[in-house]
């Protein structure tokens, strides 16, 4: 296909490189590439961590902060067609490439953000009425988690469609767009929806969630009423809301100037660009976040670069099974596994009420899987 096109990833990416000093191309490309190698690094460890105690405790919070991990990690991957488009002002891939690019970029933002809603949620849940929110079971609420990458893939899939890859008349170069296939105004209508229903709606919610937890941890403080489990809660539910709070500071500028961009009120590429790094920024700081709150992070990332990790995994996995035998015999309490899970279970996973360790099958009456 071959079309004249206005500045929209066009001659303005052209002409920003060959002002830009050599100095800055050099600042921003070293920036990118120290910011890609932590997210990626930082968010299969994040990954791997998750994985590792969700072996040893059930806990729905380890499921929604793997699932911001993969939605990061996968985002951060996808950069690498548009460091490499910026630099070489051609679009690198062909048209599947360039509609998969940006159909999995919108999605891996929308899991993103979904996920942090079923987080403020479920922690109001778990301060509002801790025994509601231990009375379901652990398998009905991940099924929230895989809900919620279904509907992210079925909200991005009109980008298969609107995105497409032209040539440019004047300098034959190939351009990954999303104005042509369906015009300035369905891609308008579409990110104006986007914006709305996918980003303030779950704004708006996340405030007013926060607030409400906020509001009554400061009341059991107020009445002497925190003990240590409470105060091991109120670290975790800091730690959410500066997770939340970064995201949408990393991605409000990004949403404010595509918005702007789309309605021709900002045709520049400066400010553009630099939105585009700071919401891989958010990518690599997470895992950095988990790091300074959380001491099982630190462990367990401790260990994966010692190498300690794998033996570890060996010894708790002949722990478990060795428990799930003993739970079987007659002459077995029914706290052994209880008291084995918790001489693994001394980090993190503890600070929240929606973290119990799995329980064995002696217990009867019981779903092992409640948290």
């Amino acid at each position: 296909m071959t079309v004249t096109v206005k500045t929209d990833n066009g001659t303005d990416t052209m002409n920003f490189v060959e002002k830009t000093p050599l100095v800055l191309l050099i600042l921003y490309s070293m920036l990118y590439i120290v910011t890609y190698l932590i997210a990626i690094v930082g968010n299969i460890m994040a990954m791997l961590t998750c994985y590792k105690n969700y072996r040893i405790t059930t806990s729905i919070l380890l499921v929604y902060i793997a699932s911001l991990a993969i939605a990061d990690l996968l985002f951060t991957l996808l950069t690498t067609f548009d460091y490499v488009y910026f630099f070489t002002n051609s679009w690198p891939g062909g048209n599947a490439v360039c509609k998969l690019q940006g159909f999995f970029v919108e999605t891996s933002y929308s899991a993103s953000i979904l996920t942090l809603v079923a987080i403020s949620y479920e922690r109001y849940r778990s301060v509002a009425s801790k025994g509601l929110a231990r009375s379901q079971r652990i398998e009905r609420r991940t099924i929230i988690s895989k809900g919620i990458w279904v509907f992210s893939v079925l909200i991005s899939l009109p980008l298969l469609y609107g995105y497409s890859v032209i040539e440019e008349n004047k300098t034959g170069r190939l351009l990954c767009v999303n104005h042509v296939s369906w015009g300035d105004r369905g891609r308008q209508i579409y990110y104006t929806c986007q914006a709305g229903f996918i980003y303030l709606l779950p704004l708006s919610f996340m405030i007013w969630a926060h607030w409400k937890i906020f509001q009554v941890l400061k009341v059991h403080a107020a009445k002497k009423m925190v003990s240590s489990v409470e105060c091991k809660q109120r670290k975790i539910t800091h730690m959410l809301a500066v997770v939340t709070l970064i995201f949408f500071a990393c991605w409000s500028p990004f949403i404010g100037v595509r918005a702007l961009r789309y309605y021709y009120v900002y045709e520049g590429f400066e400010l553009w660009k630099l939105t585009q790094l700071v919401i891989l920024v958010n990518s690599a700081i997470n895992p950095v976040l988990y790091c300074f709150y959380s001491g099982q992070f630190r462990t367990a990332f401790k260990q994966m670069i010692t190498c300690k990790w794998k033996m570890n995994l060996r010894k708790i996995s002949r722990a478990s099974r060795r428990s799930g035998r003993e739970s079987h015999s007659p002459n077995s309490f029914a706290d052994k596994s209880d008291e084995q899970a918790s001489t693994h279970s001394t980090g993190w996973h503890k600070l929240s009420t929606l973290v119990k360790p799995k329980q064995s099958n002696a217990h009867s009456g019981e779903d092992k899987n409640k948290v």
